[in-house]
């Protein structure tokens, strides 16, 4: 029964969930059946090296009733009550994680049992702690809302809602969902980009009319969308993009880092959108937005930095020749990499700065150590060691590489564009190395396919060595 989702779910919680599971089975409070607690013993015992059957029925069902007769139905039932408590369990653990939401429930079992006084108090509190904070986030607004409205709640049951100004909780609602849509909006548009799924958002229109008004542009939390999302949707345009440059420094302090870090990654899409459109001096745009976000540490996730961000780092301080800088970074934030991909990570753009100093034999040598999980980058990479072949004239070498290329290409699925871009590329390259040395009219004709192909992978690079054998 390994593959039973009690048994899944267990095994993905960590050492320490697993320990504070079993005190939550203990506690009558949550679980009065001794039977989970002993069968999820069991099951935690046995996770690290589970031997030949000792998740089977009659096993299972020994360890959570010992000495009884093995009845089957009865163990299904008891399995699925411990399911039901592990879920219960995740739920009371990400509860205890969240203060906000414990918090509003604190107020709202007050109000609800009459507790005035303690509700007074409570609402002050938490008033004055959401005011302290500099964090103004869509959901501080939301938090805002939240408490506007156990306020009214609890005066009306006291026959005091007259009193109340009622004015603040369709301005709180408002500012949230404003701010929240045009997050969305921006995450649209960025998926929209990638994946080609087009979104239908309603209200959004109207939203944008609300958001242009001047009051609404002085709250952080809606500027800082507003601006990203008029960058993504109008990448001919600069102002919206210097704009909200400016917003990121300036109010920095009003968002959580992980909120940050999704910020200034619309910054660098917006970047790169300009990039693609030819607008190369976005590379410089993108590289010192890059620089920002790291100083700040905004671009971090759990510790790490993603292999994406790490690569585009340094193809950005490649392309502008800040070999110093590039080189600094790569061996400083090699550390900073997750474990499970940090030294193919490394070996791959590592690679990437030697062949761009023609560096070949150093890049092979890297490459044929490198495995790289994004299919992407694994294109990327054996195109730099077919190059890397041809200019060390390693023809037989190359030859059979281009064979595994094409059965690669061929094989992989869900490359989407890039298949054919990189089919082709093999085709030419196999057609290229079957060229005599010097001028000739197969050469010629080879030329002119190539130049007037437009979506083919590494197209400068063919026709320099189209031309550099026709001389």
């Amino acid at each position: 029964m390994t593959d039973s989702s009690l048994i899944r779910c267990i095994k993905l919680l960590s050492a320490k969930e697993k320990a504070n599971l079993l005190e939550y089975l203990r506690c009558d409070l949550f679980n009065r059946r001794q039977e989970l607690v002993l069968l999820c013993q069991y099951i935690n015992t046995h996770l690290a090296k589970p031997g030949a059957g000792v998740f089977s029925p009659e096993r299972l069902f020994a360890a959570a009733f010992p000495g009884k007769s093995y009845e089957y139905a009865k163990l299904r039932h008891t399995m699925s009550y411990l399911l039901e408590a592990v879920r219960q369990f995740l739920t009371f653990c990400e509860w205890e994680n969240t203060p906000a939401v414990q918090q509003q429930m604190r107020i709202k079992a007050l109000r609800n049992r009459g507790l005035d006084k303690m509700f007074d108090q409570s609402m002050d509190k938490l008033e004055a702690r959401l005011e302290q904070t500099p964090v103004r986030n869509a959901q501080y607004f939301y938090r805002q809302y939240e408490l506007l409205q156990e306020k009214v709640e609890h005066a009306a049951r006291k026959g005091r809602a007259i009193r109340i100004d009622l004015q603040p909780l369709p301005d709180q609602l408002t500012t949230f969902y404003v701010a929240e849509m045009l997050r969305h909006a921006c995450s649209a548009l960025m998926h929209q980009a990638v994946a080609g799924q087009k979104y239908q958002i309603q209200l959004l229109e109207a939203v944008l009319e609300v958001a242009r008004q001047e009051t609404m542009l002085d709250t952080p939390a809606i500027a800082v969308y507003y601006h990203a999302y008029r960058m993504l949707q109008h990448p001919e345009l600069d102002d919206d993009f210097q704009t909200l440059k400016q917003l990121l420094l300036q109010h920095e302090h009003r968002f959580e880092a992980s909120e940050m870090r999704v910020l200034y990654l619309l910054a660098i899409n917006g970047c790169i959108r300009r990039m693609n459109a030819g607008q190369k001096e976005y590379i410089r745009e993108a590289f010192e937005v890059y620089k920002v976000a790291l100083e700040r540490r905004f671009l971090f996730e759990k510790g790490y930095i993603s292999g994406f961000t790490y690569k585009n780092i340094i193809r950005a301080g490649s392309a502008l020749e800040e070999q110093e800088w590039t080189e600094q970074f790569a061996e400083t934030y090699k550390e900073m990499l997750h474990p499970n991909e940090r030294q193919h990570s490394y070996n791959y753009n590592r690679a990437f700065l030697h062949f761009q100093r023609k560096e070949y034999a150093q890049a092979m040598r890297l490459l044929l150590q490198t495995e790289l999980d994004d299919p992407l980058n694994n294109l990327h990479a054996k195109r730099m060691l077919v190059r890397s072949y041809y200019e060390l004239r390693e023809f037989m070498v190359l030859e059979s590489l281009l064979q595994s290329f094409n059965i690669y290409v061929k094989r992989k699925k869900n490359l989407g564009y890039h298949r054919d871009l990189n089919l082709k590329f093999i085709l030419y390259m196999q057609r290229i190395i079957k060229l005599k040395p010097g001028p000739s009219a197969a050469s010629g004709e080879l030329a002119q396919q190539i130049a007037a192909d437009k979506d083919l992978a590494e197209k400068e690079w063919l026709q320099s060595i189209l031309l550099s054998n026709h001389q």
